[in-house]
């Protein structure tokens, strides 16, 4: 008797256990659906407030952008904007972080470069890259002069005008690339970002630089260049993005297009996507 009252416990015992594990796994479930969804629903709203390709094509006839995220939002983000002086304003930004906390970083980004260069109509990325700065510090440090962390964006800001050949650049910490005659000239940005800094504030410098009609002119954010891959499982590194880059920069646009995203999924084959990626290149 006893053995049986013992066994009918033990069988009480497994299935209030069992039940509270289902119902463990359905909260979960649920709790999981819940945020996918709302980060797919945030996904929405970051594309919305990306530059349309359509409108890039109208602006920048003969451009390409290799945007991939590593999740489903991203902290790499892309702009652009002609203005009525036919000048055409563009970049590439890498925001603290990746996923979510990247995301939310890009939007005030976006945000702030409509708010220069729409709204306010400055002109000279070098400026409006320092008042993004001001702006992103006074928001998320309160005040204070000095911090540890490193928050905000690297980014490279571009002003062209495709009728005199002209074009104006100032990077973060991001670089620009200029192909002209067969001839690279990579243009260093800054080294601080927009944002929070270890170091003290200096302004920006703002880089003019004549072009000639099919030069090539690419800018991007380090997460290309800081894949693994290739045969050995290294990193594909900035100098042999640059030969690659003077290698396509003959080809069509869409053919470099094409070639950037071969050479981006064959060097990573099956390892792990290490950031965000973003590539922008345009024809002049």
């Amino acid at each position: 008797l006893h053995l049986s009252i013992r066994r009918q416990r033990q069988m009480c015992i497994r299935d209030s256990q069992k039940s509270d594990i289902e119902k463990q796994k359905n909260h979960l479930e649920e709790t999981h659906k819940e945020i996918t969804d709302s980060i797919n629903y945030a996904k929405n709203i970051q594309d919305a407030l990306m530059t349309s390709k359509s409108y890039m094509k109208e602006i920048m006839p003969e451009n390409f952008v290799f945007y991939l995220p590593k999740d489903v939002v991203s902290g790499d983000y892309y702009w652009a904007y002609k203005n009525s002086k036919d000048d055409v304003f563009f970049c590439v930004a890498d925001c603290t972080g990746h996923g979510v906390p990247g995301a939310f970083m890009s939007m005030i980004g976006t945000s702030l470069l409509n708010e220069n260069i729409i709204e306010n109509k400055l002109e000279n990325p070098a400026e409006i890259l320092g008042n993004m700065r001001t702006k992103i510090i006074e928001s998320l440090n309160d005040g204070a002069t000095k911090t540890n962390n490193k928050d905000g964006m690297d980014m490279s800001l571009c002003k062209i005008n495709f009728k005199k050949k002209t074009l104006e650049f100032a990077g973060a910490n991001n670089p620009l690339i200029h192909i002209s005659n067969d001839k690279l000239e990579n243009i260093k940005g800054n080294s601080q970002p927009v944002g929070l800094s270890v170091i003290d504030n200096k302004p920006f410098t703002n880089h003019q630089i004549k072009l000639k009609k099919g030069d090539m002119i690419y800018i991007y954010s380090d997460g290309y260049q800081d894949q693994f891959g290739g045969p050995k499982g290294k990193k594909y590194m900035v100098k042999k993005l640059r030969t690659f880059l003077k290698e396509i920069s003959k080809l069509t646009i869409e053919e470099q297009s094409v070639k950037i995203q071969e050479e981006f999924h064959g060097w990573k084959g099956n390892l792990e996507q290490v950031d965000d990626i973003c590539v922008m290149g345009l024809r002049v």
